[in-house]
């Protein structure tokens, strides 16, 4: 994203304090190993210093500890919480560019049925079904379909070729990623005597509540009976799957590809790793955190961190481990103990004559 600030502005706007020429004029945001003498950039950790010290960016948002890194050249934006920094200079470059009032692709279908706020603004490719709702200030990609009877809020983001399902209720401040999957059928059958399958249709919904974020190609399957639910502020990143009457608590976050099976209900701030695994019909209570692929087969009634598979507390694994890895050192201590008092083939010659 190109602009064009003066450090003086960009102080104001984030509420920094600046060392260096606050007339400076930045036109972009880089990293500190690519950034150029036209480029901010930011440094909040120290691992990275390395970099810092290298950095041919004109200016950095940084603390004022981590200020001694960069070059005597390079103006500082000096800021406690350098990533919130970045995060309000980001909302206001976005908002800066962001298309006001409603406009309609004219190759987009809208049922007549559907009610529309005036200030919606719709893609080209978009298909709306009967009976919808949508709030103001929506934004609807590129060859978005969205089926009969769903509720959209306000100021809610469906990006290019997602899907939401018959029925479907998301709330206001969502972003729902591109090729997202809201409200398909669960993963629900009865297996008859010949081990053939029956399909168990599904008549439920998805209710995704206010400030939900959902990444790309994730998956939330409609419940078979009420509703799978995601409540308020959760973040679910992509490629994450999420089966039938499941129930997310408030301000979790989902990494990539992991995985809920059907009627899981999950706690309030909650942390779920990458390619972590719920079976169905168990619950986690609130402020768990569980691991990168771990497998959680039973309930968590303690707060925590858990991992490995068979989920289990991250201390007590831990402990496990290394009890493991001493015993794999005594080995060969334990061999030379048993060859000791092993009997010898002179001994027990003597017991058989005996």
């Amino acid at each position: 994203m190109k602009f064009r600030l003066q450090l003086s502005d960009i102080a104001t706007i984030i509420g920094a304090t600046i060392e260096g020429d606050p007339t400076i004029v930045v036109t972009g945001l880089a990293p500190l190993k690519s950034a150029t003498a036209d480029d901010l950039s930011f440094l909040a950790r120290g691992e990275f210093a390395s970099h810092a010290e290298r950095t041919s960016a004109a200016a950095v948002i940084t603390t004022p500890a981590l200020a001694r890194h960069l070059p005597p050249t390079t103006a500082r934006l000096l800021h406690a919480a350098p990533e919130r920094a970045l995060a309000d200079l980001l909302d206001h470059l976005v908002a800066s560019t962001k298309v006001t009032g409603g406009v309609i692709h004219h190759t987009a279908s809208i049922a007549p049925s559907s009610t529309l706020a005036k200030t919606v603004r719709i893609a080209a490719g978009v298909v709306i079904g009967e009976h919808c709702t949508i709030g103001e200030d929506v934004e609807i990609g590129m060859n978005v379909v969205i089926e009969d009877h769903v509720t959209i809020g306000d100021r809610t983001v469906i990006a290019s070729g997602a899907i939401v399902c018959r029925g479907s209720v998301i709330g206001a401040d969502c972003r729902i990623g591109p090729g997202a999957v809201i409200g398909s059928d669960g993963f629900g059958f009865i297996e008859s005597s010949d081990k053939s399958y029956r399909r168990l249709h599904h008549i439920g919904n998805v209710v995704i509540e206010d400030q939900v974020e959902i990444g790309a190609n994730a998956c939330i399957d409609r419940a078979l009976l009420g509703s799978t639910i995601v409540r308020r502020g959760t973040k679910i990143d992509n490629l994450v799957h999420i089966a039938h009457n499941v129930a997310i608590g408030e301000h979790t976050a989902i990494a990539a590809q992991a995985g809920i099976a059907g009627s899981t209900t999950v706690g309030k701030r909650n942390r779920i790793g990458g390619q972590a695994g719920l079976t169905g019909h168990i619950a986690t209570c609130d402020d768990v955190t569980i691991g990168a692929q771990a497998g959680v087969s039973k309930s968590i009634t303690e707060p925590g961190e858990y991992s490995g598979t068979p989920a289990q507390e991250l201390k007590r694994r831990l402990r496990s481990e290394a009890a493991l890895r001493r015993l794999v050192e005594l080995l060969p201590l334990l061999e030379s103990l048993l060859q000791k008092t092993a009997p010898k083939p002179t001994d027990q010659l003597r017991d058989e004559q005996d």
